[in-house]
C-alpha cells in the first residue's frame, strides 16, 4: 500500500513536469497514423472499438494500440501490447519497449480511452509525442487538445462525435 502510493505520487510528479511544457501546437495535416491508449481494467470492448475506428478510417490511416492492464496471466494469449504499472519506474521510465515505442511515435492522432484518473495512463500521454491528443472530458483537461463528453462504455457514441469533428477540423 505505501509503495503504491509513493510511486503515485512520483509519477504524478512525472506528469506535472511533462505538462509544464505545455502541449505541442496543433497543426493542419490531415491524420495518417492514430495511436489509441485504453485502460483494459475499464474497458473490455477493445475489438469492437479498433472496428468503430476503421469503419471511420475507410483504409485511409494505420492503428496502432496500447492496453494498460492489471497484470498479465501466464496461460493467457495477448492479442495487443499491453503494459502493466510494473513496467513503469518511480522515476516515470518504461521497462517495455513497447511503451517506449508508443511514447516516441509521433502519431498524427492519440486517443487516450480513459476516463478515470491514472497516473500510469496520464504519464503516457503527457509524454507522448503525438500531435493532436483526443480524450474524456472527466480527465485531465492539460493533458488533450479535445475533449469527448461522454462515457467509456460508449465507444460508438465516442467514434462519431470524433470522426464528426475531425471532418469539421478538416483533419480527415
Amino acid at each position: 500500500m505505501f509503495y503504491r502510493t509513493i510511486k503515485d505520487f512520483l509519477v504524478k510528479k512525472q506528469i506535472k513536469k511533462s505538462l509544464a511544457l505545455g502541449l505541442s501546437a496543433v497543426n493542419n495535416e490531415p491524420i495518417k497514423t492514430i495511436g489509441v491508449l485504453i485502460d483494459g481494467i475499464h474497458f473490455s470492448d477493445k475489438d469492437k472499438l479498433i472496428n468503430e475506428f476503421k469503419k471511420y478510417a475507410n483504409g485511409q490511416f494505420k492503428v496502432n494500440l496500447l492496453v494498460y492492464r492489471k497484470k498479465a496471466k501466464k496461460d493467457e494469449s495477448i492479442e495487443y501490447p499491453y503494459f502493466t504499472k510494473r513496467d513503469i519506474s518511480f522515476s516515470g521510465n518504461f521497462s517495455k519497449g513497447e511503451i517506449d515505442n508508443f511514447v516516441n511515435f509521433p502519431f498524427d492522432l492519440l486517443v487516450n480511452y480513459y476516463d478515470e484518473s491514472n497516473a500510469n495512463l496520464e504519464l503516457i500521454t503527457a509524454q507522448s509525442k503525438a500531435k493532436f491528443k483526443v480524450g474524456f472530458a472527466s480527465v485531465n483537461k492539460e493533458l488533450n487538445h479535445f475533449f469527448v463528453n461522454t462515457f467509456v462504455e460508449k465507444h460508438v457514441e465516442f467514434t462519431q462525435v470524433l470522426f464528426d469533428y475531425l471532418k469539421i477540423l478538416k483533419k480527415v
